[in-house]
């Protein structure tokens, strides 16, 4: 899915200050499955989940104590990176020593964190698991408290933690194959799913929308749903095969996210067309590829550039430049999130508008003016106890405006930004079947679907589909608002219409098993 302005976050871990609450009662751990993060293991009983994977012993009562049991898709390091801001660090801490858990090592660490009013003490671990996953296990406590808790609650949390076997004791009507597959020093890793029986089988690469992403685009914490792992089951059923793989630096493969622009991932879905096209129980002419958000904008660069894709799909990819998506994106998303006062809509999107105009223009100190406009407006519509939880306000938006100029200087962020999609729409000839959300906030169907239609009119293209699913959402679910908020609350599954409009679609130009 597309970036905000406020980028993505690998995982939801929440620092609250107040007064630790003495819990005389005996802690009693239950057991807990949560398959938004492929995990299982403890919780004390009684304690509330906060946020997905967040628990707090006393939500709402002033009480610090919380733990957090989490996986992410990424290696440990990168990990940590990603949660130095939310431990209020700068640098990443040295480990304390390890614990060794069944088949798991966990790496320890200690961090102390001056919250407002109180110091906070964070026993965290990490371990890496199959898959290219680590594990996040993480105790919040008040100094007094913590040794109880790190015997009563953590070291067992440590002990119980670890990955769900996926489809344990499932016969899937179909196989699937762990496959890898190069793009120059880059090797990706991916699953392959084909039917039991018959072949040369039409094929489709999925390529997953923007930021780190899984083979399957697991969405968690926001959501539960896996959208690739859905699609693959699927379309495998219908009589395809299917390619789903890690994105460079991600799981299993290779390579660096971070580096990475666009159109370097364009050239790893080429790759995965090429692994394809070269297997002798795939048809070579019928090979061609599936993207979501971002991979609907790589999808119409390899309908332009390479004749072999054999036709395309774009779900809630883009047909405007990054600069117009995101103007309209980050409007429709304040208009649809709860508790934001309709009036400052007007006065937050003439700030970032402008923000955006100038990160174009690499006027970096008009940004960072612009941006403490902003923050400061944004503190100022939060309740006390918000405000209060945030501690030192002007760390905070240093802190804030730091990550955000980074994010807008980031060499992605830039060509996003000025790259047009229509250019490439314009060249793609291949069949094509475009599909946008009337609930998509992130993706405006009304913005993006007009413009891929008359861009692939202007390249004659003898055979497109453009369908608009009035009730779905970004991440391809049927939605009630479309708010980024109801991601995890609605069901998680696919929008009901959405799968059998694409193997319709598919029957009348390919050969399905």
């Amino acid at each position: 899915m597309l970036k905000t302005l406020a980028g993505w976050a690998a995982l939801a871990l929440l620092l609250t200050a107040g007064m630790a609450l003495a819990q005389d009662a005996e802690i009693t751990l239950i057991p807990f499955t949560n398959q938004a993060f492929g995990i299982q293991g403890v919780v004390p009983e009684g304690w509330t989940e906060a946020s997905p994977g967040v628990y707090a012993r006393n939500p709402g009562a002033g009480d610090v104590t919380l733990l957090a049991q989490q996986a992410a898709p990424l290696p440990p390091d990168r990990v940590l990176q990603a949660l130095l801001p939310q431990l209020r660090l700068t640098a990443a801490p040295d480990s304390v020593g390890t614990r060794q858990s069944g088949a798991l090592t966990w790496t320890l660490y200690a961090i102390e964190v001056q919250a407002p009013g109180a110091l906070v003490k964070v026993d965290m671990g990490l371990a890496s698991a199959a898959g290219g996953k680590t594990l996040i296990a993480l105790l919040q406590s008040a100094p007094e408290e913590r040794d109880a808790l790190y015997e009563q609650v953590f070291l067992p949390m440590l002990d119980a933690l670890q990955p769900l076997t996926e489809d344990a004791g499932q016969t899937l009507p179909y196989r699937e194959e762990a496959v890898a597959f190069d793009n120059g020093d880059v090797r990706l890793a991916g699953t392959l799913t084909l039917p039991e029986t018959g072949g040369p089988f039409a094929a489709v690469v999925l390529v997953t929308g923007s930021g780190p992403q899984d083979r399957d685009e697991s969405l968690a914490p926001m959501a539960e749903i896996k959208p690739f792992r859905l699609i693959a089951d699927v379309l495998t059923r219908a009589g395809m095969a299917v390619l789903r793989y890690d994105d460079r630096g991600v799981g299993e493969s290779t390579g660096d996210f971070e580096a990475a622009l666009t159109t370097d991932l364009a050239e790893d879905a080429a790759a995965a067309v090429a692994y394809l096209r070269a297997r002798p129980d795939i048809n070579p002419s019928q090979v061609g590829v599936l993207g979501h958000s971002e991979g609907g904008i790589i999808a119409a660069m390899l309908g332009a550039s390479r004749p072999e894709v054999g036709f395309i799909i774009s779900l809630g990819g883009t047909g405007v430049s990054g600069l117009e998506v995101l103007k309209l994106q980050n409007r429709r998303v304040l208009e649809t999130t709860p508790g934001v006062d309709p009036d400052r809509i007007e006065l937050y999107m003439e700030k970032v508008e402008a923000a955006l105009d100038l990160a174009l223009a690499e006027k970096w100190d008009e940004v960072q003016a612009l941006w403490e406009q902003l923050i400061e407006l944004q503190i100022q519509a939060l309740p006390e106890a918000e405000r209060r939880a945030l501690g030192d306000l002007e760390v905070y938006k240093a802190e804030t405006i730091k990550q955000q100029l980074a994010f807008f200087q980031s060499p992605w962020m830039q060509f996003f930004l000025t790259h047009d999609p229509a250019e490439d729409w314009a060249r793609v000839t291949a069949p094509t079947l475009a599909v946008f959300g009337g609930l998509d906030v992130q993706v405006d169907d009304e913005q993006n679907a007009p413009a891929v239609e008359a861009a692939l009119k202007r390249a004659g293209n003898p055979d497109f589909t453009i369908v608009t699913l009035p009730d779905m959402n970004h991440i391809l679910q049927q939605a009630i608002t479309g708010g980024l908020d109801e991601y995890g609350q609605l069901k998680q599954e696919l929008h009901p219409d959405l799968m059998p409009l694409i193997i319709e679609w598919l029957a009348e130009r390919v050969t399905l098993a």
